[in-house]
């Protein structure tokens, strides 16, 4: 019994702390890209030396004159176009990278707490969590806290995941730094 209790608290923390970093992807995706070799690892690395690139010859286009050195200048716009044409693909695979790579999170956060309680309410259906002191409620009280399945007078699986997912929820919200409301006069 007290496994299950524990269990389903942790799922509900384990929810909501991941809840709190997926905000944190980006840096993930960086982190992601810099120490695993792969084939996104290689497309970003190549994004970040092209886009540099286009930086230099952009800088380069904008100190030369267009009408005294028409040539130089000429050669450095289609330079600068090609490369910015490549640099539109690679950026499209790119973001399919990290679209592909936020799916496999959240994916695998779904399983990780989700899933799994599912599969303990689902197993565990029948068995109480904790046992409430005989005549603390009244009979309609009990029988909603052990709903669907658990015997009466307990507290089922399914009515406590949804409780500490509230409370989880809710410690979660009091924790998150409070947006700045500007100076506003009542």
């Amino acid at each position: 019994m007290s496994h299950l209790l524990i269990t389903i608290f942790l799922l509900a923390i384990g929810w909501q702390a991941t809840s709190a970093l997926i905000s944190l992807t980006p840096m993930v995706w960086s982190f992601y890209t810099g120490i695993v070799p792969s084939k996104a690892s290689v497309d970003a690395e190549t994004l970040r030396k092209q886009q540099a690139e286009v930086l230099k010859i952009r800088k380069e286009m904008t100190t030369t004159s267009s009408q005294d050195e028409f040539a130089k200048w000429a050669k450095l716009r289609r330079e600068h176009d090609k490369k910015v044409a490549e640099l539109e693909k690679l950026s499209e695979t790119v973001a399919t990278h990290k679209r592909k790579f936020g799916h496999a999170i959240s994916t695998t956060r779904w399983i990780l707490f989700s899933a799994l309680g599912f599969f303990i309410q689902f197993w565990h259906r029948k068995e109480p969590v904790f046992w409430l002191p005989t005549g603390w409620l009244p009979d309609y009280v009990e029988w909603g806290l052990c709903f669907p399945q658990a015997p009466r007078g307990s507290v089922s699986v399914n009515v406590w995941s949804a409780c500490t997912a509230v409370a989880a929820g809710l410690v979660s919200g009091w924790l998150k730094p409070n947006a700045p409301t500007g100076n506003r006069v009542v």
